[in-house]
């Protein structure tokens, strides 16, 4: 999850907005630890996926009712709801959910991080950013990154980890394309809460025919009461991850969010030592630091932009 391109910046930040986003950041990787956890159990992917996903829209469907703001149904919302579901909710979470078990948790939580790098790449292509020097070099470093996970691995020649961190990169890649569908897709009187209620459902509606399709049929609750709980959590997760976005972007702008992402790294590696017995090279320290650094040059950028966009207006 990243902010979206071109959005002012909000006043402030009170206390509060900054706990929120440390607190969601420090608790996002725990989904890759209850996807771990759930497929390693014998979960099949696609059924984990939508179940967590249902929850999670049952979850949003009880915020969004009472502020009467429930999915619209007229056209334009549905296409939004449909595409941006697809490609930036049940696709990476289904993708990801399967390597919870074939990549450390430390890897996914620094993979999933590139999500801004790419966004600004295929906003360039949309020409809803122009070429800034800042976040040019935000991308050699995430670039940089990448190359630092994926040359070692070159050099193992029964390792098969290359091919996987191949393969996670479509994750990240769905999230920012996702991002700026939504800039062209998302109707202008759509409520934040409706939108993200409405995207979410989709997507579990989507995943629904996938999971019988591929035999990955699962009846909630299962035969795990483990496995079950890991469902729960994850949808409750996805749940908070949107719910904390909305309120943070809404009282102190998508910049200041966007520092979400550092925390997750943080997280991420941290989680993955301390619950899975994690060990990481140098060369993996490096490449978040990489990432970590790409992400700072992005905000740096947009936020003068923000600022320049503000002193003119």
């Amino acid at each position: 999850m990243s902010a979206e391109p071109g959005r002012p910046v909000a006043p402030g930040a009170a206390p509060i907005h900054v706990f929120l986003m440390l607190f969601s950041g420090a608790v996002y990787p725990l989904y890759f630890v209850l996807n771990n956890y759930a497929v390693g159990a014998g979960t099949p992917a696609l059924a984990f996926t939508f179940w967590q996903l249902f929850g999670a829209a049952l979850m949003l469907i009880a915020v969004a009712a009472p502020r009467r703001e429930l999915p619209r149904l007229q056209w334009p919302h549905l296409r939004a709801y449909l595409v941006i579901g697809a490609v930036g909710i049940a696709a990476p979470l289904a993708l990801l959910t399967w390597l919870s078990t074939k990549l450390p948790i430390g890897i996914l939580s620094i993979i999933v991080i590139l999500s801004p790098p790419i966004t600004y790449v295929l906003a360039l292509t949309f020409g809803l950013e122009k070429v800034k020097r800042m976040s040019v070099a935000g991308i050699i470093c995430g670039l940089g990154g990448i190359l630092l996970l994926i040359i070692p691995e070159l050099s193992m020649q029964e390792s098969g980890t290359i091919w996987w961190l191949l393969l996670a990169l479509l994750a990240p890649a769905s999230f920012a394309l996702a991002n700026n569908l939504a800039a062209l897709l998302r109707p202008p009187d759509a409520p934040a809460v409706s939108l993200s209620c409405g995207m979410v459902s989709a997507a579990a509606i989507m995943l629904l025919p996938a999971m019988l399709l591929f035999g990955h049929g699962y009846v909630f609750p299962g035969p795990s009461a483990w496995a079950d709980i890991a469902i729960l959590g994850a949808g409750g997760l996805t749940c908070l991850m949107y719910v904390t976005f909305l309120i943070i972007v809404k009282a102190a702008g998508p910049v200041f969010f966007s520092q979400f992402n550092y925390v997750i790294v943080v997280a991420g590696l941290g989680w993955g030592m301390l619950l899975k017995d994690e060990s990481y090279a140098l060369h993996v320290w490096l490449a978040a630091a990489l990432m970590m650094a790409g992400v700072a040059l992005l905000t740096y950028s947009s936020r003068r932009k923000a600022g320049q966009t503000a002193r003119s207006a």
